[in-house]
């Protein structure tokens, strides 16, 4: 749980950012980036803290995470491209014309981390 509590307030911060900018849209264009990059903050302590983690673990299971990320940053990579390249293309994606915003982001890399931990585990076991 200490190692996820990062997370948890990335994605608090993330769901005050779209309700505040949502019900503001006539605040400038400065202020509202400000609050759209409020998540990054504590999405690097939460990076931190992953590193943290990592370090305190055996060969093993060092090894999972370190793939389980790798599958994750690569995925979400792909995943935040294909978006892209079909939302300029002009396919309607719900929303995502735009790639992939900060929250949708890290949701994306954590369920990839999720799938890659489970193939990662299953391969050494």
């Amino acid at each position: 749980m200490r190692l996820n509590r990062w997370l948890a307030v990335a994605t608090a911060v993330y769901l005050v950012e779209l309700f505040l900018t949502r019900r503001h849209p006539e605040w400038s264009v400065t202020v509202r980036s400000m609050f759209a990059l409020a998540p990054l903050v504590p999405g690097l302590l939460y990076i931190r803290a992953c590193m943290r983690f990592v370090v305190g673990l055996d060969e093993l299971q060092r090894r999972i995470q370190i793939e389980a990320w790798l599958f994750s940053a690569i995925g979400t990579v792909f995943i935040g491209i294909t978006i892209s390249t079909l939302g300029a293309s002009g396919v309607h994606l719900g929303g995502l014309e735009h790639g992939l915003g900060t929250g949708s982001a890290f949701m994306v890399a954590f369920v990839l981390w999720l799938v890659g931990s489970a193939i990662a585990s299953c391969r050494f076991k």
